[in-house]
């Protein structure tokens, strides 16, 4: 439990004070190092306002540009961002957000700088002795914050604005607190805000930092959402919302020198029943920042008194903690480009490099025993290239098919195909190997021996209903796509070849809500299955046949195992190998060999490396070593 928020704002000042005067590390100040460089500024919860305070100053301080960013904005970007440098704001450095951001900065960035207030914290223990990095570590005088980051949010803007340079005056931006706390200037519109729930902020370039604020702690003390808006960007649509008097919404205006003019006008036309309170700022913009915060705090304290809740001890319910506690680091895959594998690359976002080559040393100890009587293998993008899937079975992979095939080995192919993957096979296998071979057609919804003829199949009348849908909605023959609804699939490319990322969201949003129905994707199309559609139903009917465990004894090949892949399902169990797309899973979906192959030269590099034993067909040793040797 967190001490009581009135408590905790009974130190501000002396915090404010403290800030504003320690003696600060000898090493060189933030930004020093690499100034001409883009600097991004990380920090969650409450360390965002302070990065979007710091990066502002940065803006303004060398003409440089410098951005605010949440930790998972920064995963999802930094691969993409020219050469910058970062500051990572973190008061405990120990949430995993921050952590998940810094072990993507440190190899991402040129430089790397941390404000924290614990020197032995998850988040100092991985800077560690980095040569790119920097700790720049204060003891605080005050403990820790309680719930809502009061004491450290303030003492780390101030910090962050002196380590570029700033003075500030903490014993008179200190006076702003009890001004606020004290009088009944904030008495109406806290009124207003814990009866509406609602909260307006605008503001202009010095009131951006207590604008985040307000929106951050109203947020996360449950008392109201907050909408924040600069002067103008309200005139674009946000001014509306204040004609509705039955919907009442109270404004908080952070209005510096420059933004006078501006809001005057602006007030002057807004209607009178709306509740505003505009709040002056000073021409310094670092101390601009700190009032704002002092205002902030002020107000939240004045409505968790009308609301008679404590914000500094709230009671957070199991799912909210269930929430914070996710760990984007495996949640959110980035794949690392300079990675040997990039099925090693997948992993490292759950563990460490060494872990995920273990993991798949673990992997081909399980190839090493395995003896395969079956294989099933995907079609196009596997055993064709997809650019070339009009001409069926590559030339380069048939002798390989056929000379599995001719030593006993059974093959199934899944596909999203039909009678063309039929006529296909037929036509390049000799017809005394067609009993041993399988097609699990329309991506599973069909399952048929190649050596009979191809069987008459109805199509699901809610495929059909789904075409309908996609059709109204412009993805039509008109519009320049192909629709083929068969059995329990509706596949769906466009002629021109692009727009699959697009076509597979729309497919996914039309889809949703009806159990069991999934949407899959491969280089070229979109594929909507029914719950009966399943490649690997093909699997099943082969280890029924055979009597084999379909978990060691069938060994599954395909190039599109990502999530929503439409080999994710096949490849997600027992042996198998993708020739491109891998899963997060340490237990399925493998890719090995050089990393110049294609995928179809990986598929025949597979399939040449099998041997036989005894009507099995084994991986060659001298090919699990060399896969082995390239892991590491």
């Amino acid at each position: 439990m967190g001490r009581a928020y009135s408590e905790e704002l009974d130190h501000m000042q002396d915090t404010l004070a403290w800030a504003a005067s320690v003696e600060l590390p000898s090493v060189a100040t933030v930004g020093e190092q690499s100034t001409n460089l883009f600097l991004v500024v990380i920090g969650s919860g409450g360390s965002f306002t302070v990065a979007t305070a710091l990066a502002a100053h940065m803006c303004g301080l060398h003409k440089n540009f410098a951005q605010a960013m949440t930790p998972l904005q920064y995963v999802q970007c930094a691969d993409s961002l020219p050469a910058h440098r970062v500051l990572l704001v973190s008061a405990e450095g120990k949430n995993r957000d921050i952590l998940h951001a810094t072990r993507k900065a440190l190899p991402a960035a040129a430089a790397c700088d941390v404000l924290t207030f614990s020197h032995t914290s998850p988040l100092a223990v991985l800077v560690g002795d980095e040569p790119s990095a920097r700790v720049f570590f204060f003891d605080p005088p005050w403990g820790r914050d309680g719930y809502l980051a009061t004491n450290s949010l303030l003492a780390s803007v101030v910090l962050g604005l002196r380590l570029h340079g700033v003075d500030i005056d903490g014993l008179l931006l200190g006076a702003f607190l009890p001004l606020y706390r004290t009088t009944d200037k904030l008495n109406e519109l806290a009124g207003e805000v814990a009866r509406t729930g609602r909260l307006l902020a605008l503001h202009g370039a010095h009131g951006l930092v207590a604008a985040v604020d307000a929106e951050s702690k109203l947020a996360e003390a449950a008392f109201a959402f907050t909408q924040v808006s600069d002067f103008r960007q309200f005139a674009h649509g946000r001014h509306i919302q204040l004609a509705r008097p039955d919907v009442p919404v109270p404004i908080i205006a952070f209005v510096g020198p420059d933004d006078e003019a501006l809001w005057h006008a602006t007030h002057a036309e807004i209607p009178l029943q709306v509740p505003i309170f505009t709040c002056a700022l000073p021409k310094d913009a670092p101390a601009a920042a700190i009032v704002g915060l002092l205002v902030v705090v002020a107000l939240v304290e004045k409505v968790a008194a009308i609301r008679g809740q404590d914000p500094g001890q709230p009671a957070v319910p199991d799912f909210a903690r269930r929430i914070h506690a996710l760990d984007t680091s495996f949640l959110v895959s980035r794949l690392d480009s300079t990675a040997v594998n990039p099925k090693i690359a997948a992993l490292e976002c759950s563990m460490s490099r060494e872990s995920a080559v273990q993991a798949g040393a673990r992997y081909l100890a399980k190839l090493r025993r395995a003896r395969f009587a079956a294989l099933v293998l995907d079609f196009d993008g596997t055993m064709c290239e997809t650019a070339k899937r009009e001409d069926g079975l590559d030339p380069r992979l048939t002798p390989i098919v056929i000379k599995l095939l001719q030593h006993g080995i059974t093959i199934a192919f899944a596909s999203g195909r039909g009678n063309s993957l039929h006529e296909d096979l037929q036509a390049r296998l000799p017809q005394d190997v067609w009993p041993r071979c399988l097609l699990g057609c329309y991506s599973g919804s069909l399952v048929t021996p190649l050596a009979q003829p191809w069987p008459s199949t109805a199509t699901d009348s809610q495929v059909c209903e789904i075409q309908r849908q996609l059709e109204a909605l412009g993805v039509s023959a008109e519009n320049g796509f192909k629709l083929s609804a068969r059995a329990a699939q509706l596949t769906i490319r466009r002629k021109k070849g692009d727009g699959v990322d697009t076509l597979f969201t729309l497919c996914s949003s039309l889809v949703h809500g009806r159990i069991g129905w999934r949407v899959f994707r491969s280089a070229h199309s979109v594929d909507v299955l029914a719950p009966v559609a399943v490649k690997s139903a093909v699997v099943d009917v082969l280890a029924h046949q055979l009597a084999i465990d379909p978990l060691t004894e069938i060994c599954r090949i395909g190039d599109r195992g990502e999530p929503a892949g439409n080999d994710s399902e096949l490849l997600g169990q027992g042996l198998s190998l993708s020739v491109d797309g891998v899963s997060a899973d340490p237990a399925s979906c493998w890719l090995f060999g050089e990393r110049s192959l294609n995928p179809v030269e990986r598929a025949a590099h597979y399939l040449g490396a099998l041997i036989f034993e005894d009507g099995r067909a084994c991986f060659d040793e001298r090919v699990l070593a060399l896969w082995e040797k390239q892991l590491a």
